[in-house]
Parts: C-alpha cells; sequence; structure tokens
C-alpha cells in the first residue's frame, strides 16, 4: 500500500525526534517530499509512506501517540480545466513539475502522480481554479 501524508506538528512536537522514531519502529519506506517549519514552531511535512497494511496503521498510530496531525491526501489537487487560462504561474512554483506547459499553446498539464500537495499552485492561481484536496 502506498499513501501521501501531511503531518502537522505543534509548538510541542515539531522539535521531537518523530520521524526518527517512525523510522525505527516501522518497516515502511517513506520519502519527505515536502517539509516547513515556520516562524511560531509550527511545522508540516507531506510525506509519501509505502508498504504493508500493517505497517502503515503501526506508523500512523505511533504519529498519534507523538501527537502529530495526521491529514490523508487521497487525490491530491483538482483542477477546473474550463476555467484554466494557462497563465502558467503554477508551473513556476509547483517544485515537483506536476504542472508543466506542453504544446505550442503553451496549455497548461497537470500530471497527478507527481502531486504532493503542497498547495503552492492554490496560492498563485490567479483565477482560482485549482484546489486542494485533503481529508
Amino acid at each position: 500500500m502506498e499513501k501521501t501524508v501531511i503531518l502537522k506538528f505543534t509548538k510541542e512536537t515539531w522539535d521531537k525526534p518523530v520521524i526518527h522514531g517512525l523510522s525505527r519502529n516501522c518497516e515502511l519506506v517513506f520519502s519527505i517530499l515536502e517539509a516547513r517549519v515556520f516562524p511560531r514552531k509550527e511545522a508540516y511535512a507531506i510525506m509519501s509512506l509505502e508498504g504493508a497494511e500493517e505497517e502503515f496503521s503501526k506508523a500512523m498510530d505511533y504519529l498519534k501517540e507523538c501527537k502529530v496531525v495526521i491529514q490523508e491526501v487521497p487525490d491530491h489537487i483538482k483542477r477546473d480545466d474550463d476555467s484554466c487560462v494557462s497563465c502558467g504561474t503554477c508551473t513556476a512554483v509547483c517544485p515537483t513539475d506536476a504542472l508543466f506547459t506542453e504544446g505550442p499553446e503553451l496549455y497548461v498539464t497537470l500530471d497527478p502522480e507527481k502531486c504532493i500537495a503542497c498547495g503552492n499552485c492554490v496560492q498563485v492561481c490567479t483565477v482560482k481554479c485549482i484546489e486542494l484536496l485533503v481529508i
């Protein structure tokens, strides 16, 4: 099983070795797709987790014990193709090139497999045709 999750750390958890504990306690392959620490000592990490279902459940239990807020990212982003004007602003802020231009018309295309749900595109979209889908 493979899932992408957003882990939200609070003032109480942002500086704890949670990811280290996750790697030691659970047999999962994981990639940190993006992580940020904010000035008020809050942080988040977007991670891809892959492994057996029981190991995934074990990891979720461990993270909850550590008081980390977990959000699963089922579909990443949704884009209204009819509203998109292909201005390309979103492509400039996409860290994984999930949004890119193609063809002589420079039409903006989304590759959902590359999307890590960082939300950068949502923030810069001038016509508001992109929305982040998180639980």
